[in-house]
């Protein structure tokens, strides 16, 4: 073999990483000659070429054009080295060079061959314009700047050059450079409404609000109608802190547009700073009127008074008298219907809320909050009834949202449809492997259930993987507890798990009712009478439950008079709730004895 390595590497070390491809190229087309770097011509290529380089040049730049199209970018690279080697002052060569070279990456070398091809055509506008972005790119700003002036100057009719000046000087943030590019603009090519706004905007951005004001007062003589136009002198107007000057405007917008909502906005924020909340308001809820006014910019504004109406009750009826026009205005919109149900809720007009939440469910069901924020109603009203059939038909479009089966399950069980309920809490359950928190609820709720449903076993088994997941689930752990001592089960450990549970939350009445009951079961009733009378003392509504149990331990001590007090306020409260005690509680008073 006649591999020559050192010329190879020193080649390789002089070109870009990425042209490896096109050298491995060069080097089998060259065979095992001598290899020179990319571009750089011999001796024997410095002499001036002759007619045929110069064709043969041309040719390679035609084909290079072609193979770029194609997008076979490394053959093109080939192509017009060869064209710079065949002849050094074809400037098209350098140019193609240099912007392949800069599409990958390789700035330096592109910036050389840049120079090369503005060196040989220095009115060349592309050559010299690709050669200030490739100094832009490099941070050296100012050479960048000083080729696109030099550009314009000598080109002073093409726009496009004078636009591309303009947009490097305001990201320069050369701004009163830019002012008079743009004035130089408008000479040339005459008044135009895009740039007059950006000279506004410019204007601005340095501060000159007065220079702003006479720049939008000027565009509205060449376009006195238009009412977007007013808007902006309008509130340059108000930037000024000339308020009298923008209601002026803002009268003039309503002139030409009645229905013009912004125009309403505007004059609410005037009256506002004045102080005038009754007129501002007012005017506010004309802008709510406006078929002009769409219900993104309704759900803002309401949103800020919802807010603020928190904090400061002046603003409640405001938001809700807005609240209420929107709703008038877009009765079947979902969002409509969930932001009127936001202050209902918060008014805690629960079945009213529940009504527009379902409402914004049903219109839009692809969106979950609507029917989340409806079943969390359903929960706090304990209309499990309404509660089993919204998430059931969630359950549609949300099959793998385990906050859905959940609902259900919860919903079935609170309507004892114990069977039902474990049905689909089972098939819930590994929707929910991802919370621990939701999962373990899932857990607890099969254990109440499988209870329930004589399924004691099953029932012990949930709580244990309820507890194993997290040791401090109380609610669990009470469960667990209470549902051993009903069947005499593993006092002892029942015992441990209820005192547990109120370490987690030692002020919870149905805990303390369980502690207590275990020691009752235990035939400790001194104890038990201690702590069930605290759990009637925490109760904020009397269970017939505890009642009774309360009676039960008072018939124990002896006290048989107040135990029939308590069996009979248990029954009193069994009928007012809904809630069963045991099943011998009408026997215990009739008989004015004690049944287990």
């Amino acid at each position: 073999m006649c591999l020559n390595k050192d010329p190879i590497m020193k080649m390789f070390k002089k070109i870009p990483i990425l042209h490896y491809f096109v050298m491995a190229v060069l080097v089998l087309v060259a065979g095992c000659g001598t290899q020179q770097k990319v571009s750089e011509p011999t001796a024997d290529q410095a002499e001036e070429p002759t007619a045929i380089d110069k064709l043969e040049s041309t040719a390679r730049i035609i084909e290079a054009k072609k193979q770029e199209f194609l997008d076979n970018r490394a053959h093109a690279l080939i192509l017009y080295d060869e064209a710079s080697k065949a002849d050094p002052g074809n400037d098209a060569a350098w140019y193609g060079l240099a912007k392949l070279h800069v599409e990958e990456g390789f700035v330096e070398d592109a910036e050389e061959f840049a120079l090369k091809a503005v060196n040989l055509d220095p009115q060349n506008k592309y050559y010299n314009l690709l050669l200030a972005d490739i100094y832009f790119i490099q941070d050296k700003n100012e050479k960048g700047l000083q080729i696109q002036q030099k550009m314009v100057e000598e080109h002073t009719t093409d726009t496009n050059l004078k636009i591309s000046l303009l947009s490097t000087l305001l990201y320069l943030q050369e701004y009163e450079k830019a002012i008079d590019v743009l004035d130089e603009i408008e000479r040339t090519g005459g008044f135009n409404n895009e740039l007059s706004l950006q000279k506004q905007r410019v204007l601005l951005e340095m501060g000159e609000v007065e220079r702003a004001i006479e720049e939008a007062r000027k565009l509205l003589t060449y376009f006195p109608n238009e009412v977007s136009y007013m808007e902006i002198l309008g509130e340059l107007y108000q930037e000024a802190g000339k308020d009298e000057e923008a209601y002026r405007v803002y009268q003039e917008m309503l002139e030409a547009q009645p229905e013009n909502a912004m125009a309403r906005l505007l004059l609410a924020d005037y009256y506002r700073n004045k102080g005038d909340e009754e007129k501002s308001f007012e005017q506010l809820l004309k802008a709510f009127e406006s078929p002009q006014m769409g219900l993104e910019g309704k759900a803002s504004i309401l949103a800020t008074y919802y807010y603020l109406s928190e904090d400061d009750p002046s603003y409640l009826e405001p938001a809700r008298k807005l609240a209420r026009l929107m709703l008038d205005r877009h009765p079947d919109d979902a969002r409509s219907n969930a932001i009127y149900g936001d202050f209902l809720y918060r008014d805690q007009k629960f079945d009213e809320a529940l009504e527009h939440y379902y409402r914004a469910a049903t219109n839009d069901p692809s969106e979950f909050g609507f029917w989340h924020q409806s079943l969390i109603i359903t929960s706090q009203m304990e209309d499990f009834e309404a509660m089993a059939e919204i998430s059931e038909e969630a359950l549609e479009y949300f099959f793998e949202q385990p906050l859905l089966y959940f609902f259900n399950g919860l919903a079935n069980y609170q309507l004892g449809n114990y069977e039902q309920a474990i049905s689909i809490l089972t098939s819930g359950k590994d929707y929910a492997f991802t919370d621990d928190e939701l999962f373990g609820q899932f857990l607890t709720l099969l254990g109440d259930s499988h209870y329930q449903a004589d399924n004691h076993s099953s029932s012990f088994q949930y709580y244990e993987e309820a507890i194993t997941l997290d040791p401090d689930n109380a609610y669990a752990l009470n469960n667990y507890s209470y549902y051993m001592s009903v069947i005499n089960e593993n006092l002892e450990k029942a015992l441990e798990m209820s005192a547990k549970s109120l370490e987690i939350q030692p002020d919870n009445a149905a805990f303390l009712d369980t502690f207590g009951w275990i020691k009752y079961k235990m035939g400790d009733y001194k104890e038990a009478r201690k702590w069930i009378e605290k759990s009637l003392e925490k109760a904020e509504s009397k269970s017939a439950v505890v009642l009774e149990h309360f009676g039960d331990v008072l018939y124990q001590l002896g006290e048989k008079e107040s135990a029939l007090q308590y069996w009979e306020k248990a029954l009193k409260a069994e009928e007012k709730t809904g809630e069963e005690g045991s099943e011998f509680l009408r026997k215990k008073i009739e008989d004015e004895t004690l049944y287990e």
